[in-house]
């Protein structure tokens, strides 16, 4: 495995690797080529920084690179120590207001998908097609009724207990499980581990690359101008 990752194709060389151990480089590279950007998730109005924290652990755990927070009201907050440094991991969209995150997935192509108790379909029976953002509401009310209504697909999560509801991240890791599997196996039947552009890659895996090493800005500046030098 580590011979196939170390001989990925990148489009240039990255002189900042010679500070980095190559065990982190495979990692890097390994992760990077399985991250998925055709799917991702959305955080509406949840209040407990706690839970938008462990709901992006669980989206970095699925490969997921993009994910959506909408919160006017209590303003944008993860918890470091919650998210296990998730969130230095993927990359999250801020939005003021539910009509301006519809808009933008919308125009970025994204069906919009809900869970719903009184939903037919349950998510296995939903075709895993085209770009997926799953939505996540808060704790007491779920989602708004602009998201609700702006939804292309509703599905339920079957339960069978006296209490109607799952926890947040407990509710989107069951919904990401099978539709991370399904659109998995559709990238592996075109020979393919994962669906960001080569180009986002790259960029993604300079910053990444960076994490490893202290001062890492200023020893890129100096590896650069030593190379014009040469």
């Amino acid at each position: 495995m580590i011979a196939e990752e170390t001989l990925f194709p990148w489009p240039d060389a990255d002189p900042i690797e010679a500070f980095i151990a190559p065990e982190r480089i495979v990692r890097v590279d390994h992760v990077l080529r399985r991250r998925l950007v055709s799917l991702t998730a959305v955080f509406e109005d949840i209040i407990d920084p706690h839970n938008v924290a462990a709901c992006v652990r669980t989206c970095e755990g699925f490969g997921l690179h993009d994910v959506h927070e909408i919160n006017p009201r209590h303003g944008p907050h993860l918890s470091a120590g919650i998210a296990k440094s998730a969130q230095q991991w993927v990359d999250v969209h801020l939005h003021q207001t539910t009509e301006g995150a519809i808009a933008a997935l919308k125009a970025q192509g994204f069906q919009i998908w809900v869970s719903d108790l009184q939903a037919e379909q349950t998510l296995d029976e939903l075709p895993v097609e085209g770009n997926v953002a799953i939505v996540v509401g808060n704790a007491l009310n779920g989602i708004s009724e602009t998201m609700r209504a702006a939804a292309d697909r509703r599905y339920i999560l079957p339960m069978y207990g006296m209490v109607q509801s799952f926890n947040l991240s407990v509710a989107l890791a069951m919904s990401l499980q099978g539709v991370v599997a399904r659109r998995r196996a559709q990238l592996a039947h075109q020979g393919r581990l994962g669906d960001m552009s080569m180009d986002r890659m790259w960029r993604t895996r300079q910053r990444w690359l960076e994490f490893g090493v202290r001062n890492a800005p200023t020893v890129r500046k100096q590896l650069a101008a030593q190379t014009k030098r040469d």
